[in-house]
């Protein structure tokens, strides 16, 4: 994967720690096997060493392949035979392939309210009661409310 040119850091990481990996299993053997220390270190070395050029040599392989075929140009015949996307079909002819999978006219008023109040009792709700009228407004309680608050802040002070 190249970002912008550049390769992508995870699989520089994979390029380094792959023969890293392999050098350090090197000096592991060396040092079981009881080799003195330039040994070890000489092993890991050869090891990183065949481990990086084998990286360097498999190389970043092509991610996306060339396409081995020439795309064919679409060419409009202009047939009225054919359903544009718009040309919308206003009425299908009877003996047409295209069906109306769930045809509904337009809901009345009374019909939505039908359904307005049916789903609020699906709901465990009572349906909406109709506007108060002016009898039943409640009563403006503003000033009695102010009085009973400078009430308490005076038994306050």
């Amino acid at each position: 994967m190249a970002w912008a040119g550049k390769t992508h850091p995870l699989e520089m990481l994979a390029e380094w720690l792959a023969p890293m990996l392999l050098a350090l299993v090197a000096a592991w053997a060396a040092s079981a096997a009881g080799l003195p220390l330039a040994a070890k270190a000489a092993g890991g070395v050869m090891a990183l060493s065949v481990g990086i050029i084998a990286m360097r040599m498999a190389g970043p392989g092509p991610l996306v392949d060339e396409a081995d075929f020439e795309p064919v140009q679409f060419e409009f015949d202009g047939d009225d035979d054919e359903l544009l996307l718009d040309d919308p079909l206003v009425e299908a002819a009877p003996d047409s392939r295209v069906v109306k999978l769930f045809p509904r006219g337009e809901a009345t008023p009374g019909e939505l309210v039908l359904r307005i109040s049916d789903y609020l009792s699906e709901q465990d709700r009572p349906p909406m009661p109709a506007a108060p009228s002016a009898e039943q407004q409640p009563v403006d309680a503003s000033a009695a409310l102010h009085e009973a608050l400078a009430n308490i802040r005076a038994t306050l002070r």
